[in-house]
């Protein structure tokens, strides 16, 4: 696990204090990167999953055929790279499944992004990697009229979240029972949860969702979305803060995510600062 005091001198970094005030970079940058990873490697252990993890590579496949549910999370590796590479491609090709490739602060070899490209993968985009000192956060709004913000607390309403995240990722209707399993594996709305989640209501529909997933020493911000017909209310921002000011509760001092162009703005409004680019390569066109 990492904390604020950990010093680890990765790339040069040392123990430089970063944009995070308190905080040295390279605990920063490592506190983005593993808590992305800690997080999405719950998805290669779920039921007729595979999730693995081979030193420099880390990778998992699921029975969900859409993305992002099979994915190369980390890939730092020096010897035998094209090999390697093709040999992951390949594999999710047999498997006729759409995947992501995440080219992170730690990526190796360099020109990893050349390599992807001529094998037919596309960088689709290019997200924030952003980090906030949780002592700095600002004012929780009031939640605009109409819509009421709960914390999903048992199971029948982290059920909710299998329809949620089938509409947010296109999930053919064959698919969404391995959704439903996923909330289980992540014990959304049990007991000691991996992942917590708020979302905001509007009469008994959800139209708006943030999770939050505590470790390697920082409190990660992950999946917001909110539904066509609720945008511009601000709810994203609420929910956000609402997740933020519960770590903070809970003792974490240090707040990560990675956001996509056009919702830097918001975070930057939340206290947030860029720290590093996250490139995101896929096997075909979406849109994060």
């Amino acid at each position: 696990m990492v904390n604020r005091h950990q010093h680890v001198d990765e790339q040069g970094s040392g123990d430089r204090e970063g944009v995070i005030a308190g905080f040295p970079e390279n605990v920063v940058l490592q506190a983005l990167e593993h808590n992305l990873w800690e997080l999405w490697s719950w998805f290669g252990r779920g039921p007729d999953c595979t999730l693995h993890d081979e030193g420099g590579a880390l990778w998992f496949d699921t029975p969900i055929p859409t993305l992002p549910y099979n994915t190369v999370l980390r890939f730092a590796v020096t010897s035998d790279i094209d090999r390697r590479i093709d040999s992951i491609v390949e594999h999710y090709r047999r498997r006729r499944v759409a995947f992501l490739w995440v080219i992170h602060p730690s990526s190796m070899p360099k020109d990893l992004g050349d390599r992807l490209r001529k094998r037919g993968l596309e960088e689709v985009e290019v997200c924030s990697g952003m980090a906030a000192n949780l002592a700095d956060l600002p004012e929780l709004p009031s939640v605009p009229k109409g819509f009421e913000i709960r914390e999903l607390d048992n199971e029948t309403a982290a059920n909710h979240l299998v329809d949620f995240a089938a509409w947010r990722w296109h999930v053919p209707e064959e698919a969404k029972s391995h959704l439903g399993v996923y909330i289980q594996v992540l014990r959304i709305g049990r007991p000691s949860p991996i992942l917590r989640c708020w979302m905001a209501w509007c009469g008994e529909l959800p139209v708006s969702k943030v999770a939050l997933h505590c470790a390697a020493g920082a409190a990660g911000i992950y999946a917001v979305a909110t539904r066509p017909q609720a945008r511009g209310q601000g709810l994203a921002g609420t929910l956000t803060l609402e997740a933020l000011r519960a770590a903070r509760q809970n003792g974490y001092q240090l707040a990560v995510l990675h956001s996509t162009p056009m919702a830097e703005s918001l975070y930057t409004k939340l206290g947030f600062s860029h720290v590093a680019p996250f490139k995101i390569f896929a096997s075909e066109t979406i849109h994060l």
